[in-house]
This record gives C-alpha cells, structure tokens and sequence, in this order.
C-alpha cells in the first residue's frame, strides 16, 4: 500500500470514527428535507434552521450518504471547491448542472464554537423530464375569478439570496412579460388551466444556472351562495290513513355550491330513520344554470293516526343560513258515500223505466181517471163512431 492510500485510509477512519462519536454524544438532528428537482438545473439549500449563510467552511461538513444516514460504509464528503459540481460553501449546499447520480441522502454537521452539535439532513431525487409530476409544488384550485400563482418557496429563495431574475412558463411555453414572484390571472377561465413553472435565473462564479418549479392551476366555476329557498309545497297535505306517502322537502342555495347545500326532514323535531319513516337525500345542479338544489325525500310507509298529528319540519341549510317549513297531514274525505248514493240514484232510475215499459198500458188504465180525454180528443171519437 502507497503512502497516499495510507493516508486516505486513516482519514477515512478518523472522519467516521469522529462522526460516529459526535453522533451518538453530542449531535441534534433536525427534521430531514425533501426536494424533488430536474436534470440540467442548479439547486441552492440552506436548512430551515440557518438564519442565513454566514458560517466558515471549518464549521460545517457536508456528507452524501446513497443508502441512509446510519450506514457510514456509504458515506461520502462533500467537497468546498466551487468549481465542483457539488460543493458546499458558509453552510449551504450547492448541486450545478444536476444528474441522476445526483440523487440521495445528504447531511451536514455543523460544530458551532460553544461546541455544541447539529445535524441536517436532506433528501435529492433527481428526475429526467420536466413534465414529470414529480416536479410539482401542489395545485391550486379555487373559484376565485382573479388568480395568483405564487413561485415555489425553495425557487424563491434562491432567487432572493442569489439576486436573480424571475420567468413563467404555461405548459412549458414562455409566458412574455411575467418576471415577478407572483403570477397573476385575471378573470380567470377554463382556457388558463394547466402547468405554471416559475424559473429562477442566477449567476455563479460567473456561469448562469436555472433553477425552477411548477404548479398546476385548476380553475373552479364561479360559486354564488344565497339564502336557501324552500321550493315544496309545505301547508296540509292530503294523505289516507293506512297507505304510504312521501313528503319531498326541495332546497335552492345558489349556483354551484354543492357542497355547501343540504336538505333534511324532522319528525316532530326528532330525526326519524325508524318505525317506518325513512330519509334519503341527493344534491344535483340543474343544467348549464348550476343552480344547486338538494332534495330530502321522507317515506312514510304507512300513514298512521299519530301521523296526522305530528308536524313534519322541511330543512334547508346553506352557506350562511338555514330555514324550515312545516307540512302537516289531512285525512282525505271518503268517496264511498258519494259513491253509493250515485249507485242508488241510477239503480232507481234504471228501475223506473223497467217499471214504466214493462207496465205502461196498465198504468194508462191506472192513470186515465186522472186524466180526463180533452173536447178535441172527444170530436175525433164522434166522428169515428
């Protein structure tokens, strides 16, 4: 074995024998970060728990561990030369012209002068293609008609500390004219739905680098709460003791807030889903108006006399505000006495006629004394005779 390899031999030794010691006694370990970024592209990472960059190349040492932060057998330092790809200078780490290789676990130990110990901890994955969902920082989705779509935070940042410049891009394509942190949409429509990537333009030592990240924007149709209206007919309602009926409580709340509109029944200020009185409810916007209506329909299987004394509650509950109805029962008035009365009147009738056809002459014999014949039917018999 060489000199040199001997001496990186015991380095190695030492740097791991020192780690594994300050990490076991002395080190506390903040929460680990995670970032998911796009070939070709910087990267800028300073942890949360830094206020700011300040911090000389003695008290920090940036590891890359491929596996996990315990396995030492992996471990790799970082190197402070600013002409590597990845290096790391005053605490924060730096990834210039990123590649797949790239990607794993990094941490740093940072020894302040009290003597006391933190360790970072952040996770790189990097991926090939930039429409990979991978890349997103979330969605934003909202009825709002004016948009605002804000650059991602680590973007941001490294725009704010590297003094760099702002673009957008939709769908991939350059959007002319946008170069602040926050993109804004007026009256927004379907047609601006899609992918928003803010890139971060930024110099060092010289060269340009690009760093960036995308949203995806989905466009709400506009909701318009109001007061529900109750649109059943509430009052009495005819119904027969002994068969089903069902009571229909219709609910408006607005233009398309289906969410936000319900409709429900109470039985005597009780909900009832028992003893033959069952609930079902549905909420739908009618046509291209998005008019949102729900509609709670109560069974009653068979209507009992406790029925026609109860009162029937129809609930509408918007937004901002809920409103009730009552529907009471009636008994409906029989038909079977007007029924039998029109049955007598035409049996009668057709009894009378039977009578008068069957029985006509005698009734002309019974009859005639009461209905003396007339001078002129007299003249005609004088003249026959």
């Amino acid at each position: 074995m060489d000199v040199s390899r001997l001496l990186f031999f015991v380095f190695m030794v030492i740097t791991r024998a020192e780690c594994s010691e300050t990490d076991k006694s002395q080190c506390m370990d903040s929460d680990k970060e995670s970032f998911n970024l796009l070939e070709g592209e910087a990267f800028y990472f300073l942890p949360l728990d830094l206020p700011d960059n300040n911090f000389t190349d003695e008290e920090f040492k940036w590891y890359k561990n491929t596996s996990s932060f315990t396995d030492n057998s992996s471990i790799e330092e970082i190197s402070t030369n600013d002409s590597e790809p990845v290096h790391y200078h005053g605490g924060a780490l730096f990834f210039l012209n990123l590649l797949t290789e790239n990607s794993g676990f990094y941490t740093a130990r940072h020894i302040k002068p009290s003597g006391q110990c933190h360790r970072y901890h952040v996770r790189i994955y990097v991926v090939k293609t930039k429409n990979d969902s991978a890349l997103l920082y979330g969605q934003i989705n909202n009825s709002d008609w004016n948009k605002r779509v804000p650059c991602p935070k680590p973007v941001m940042e490294i725009c704010e500390i590297m003094k760099g410049e702002f673009t957008w891009y939709k769908d991939f394509v350059f959007l002319e004219g946008d170069n602040k942190a926050d993109l804004r949409i007026n009256n927004a429509t379907k047609d601006h739905e899609g992918i928003y990537t803010c890139t971060c333009t930024w110099t060092h030592n010289h060269k340009v680098y690009n760093s960036s990240g995308s949203r995806r924007l989905i466009v709400k149709e506009q909701s318009i709460h109001r007061d529900p209206e109750i649109l059943s007919a509430l009052g009495e309602q005819y119904a027969d003791e002994g068969f089903g009926i069902k009571l229909n409580c219709s609910v408006l709340c607005g233009t398309n807030v289906k969410p936000h509109c319900k409709a429900s029944w109470n039985f005597s200020g009780i909900p009832k889903q028992t003893d033959g009185h069952n609930q079902t409810t549905e909420v739908a916007m009618m046509g291209p108006s998005k008019n949102t209506i729900s509609t709670a329909i109560l069974t009653i299987e068979k209507v009992s006399a406790r029925d026609f004394q109860a009162k029937f509650e129809c609930i509408g509950r918007g937004f901002y505000k809920s409103v009730s109805g009552i529907v009471t029962l009636k008994r409906r008035e029989s038909i079977i006495p007007v029924v039998t009365g029109g049955l007598c009147v035409l049996f009668f009738c057709v009894f009378a006629a039977m009578l008068v056809k069957c029985f006509a002459i005698d009734l002309a014999l019974f009859f005639r004394p009461y209905f003396p014949l007339s001078s002129h039917n007299i003249g005609k018999a004088s003249c026959w005779g």
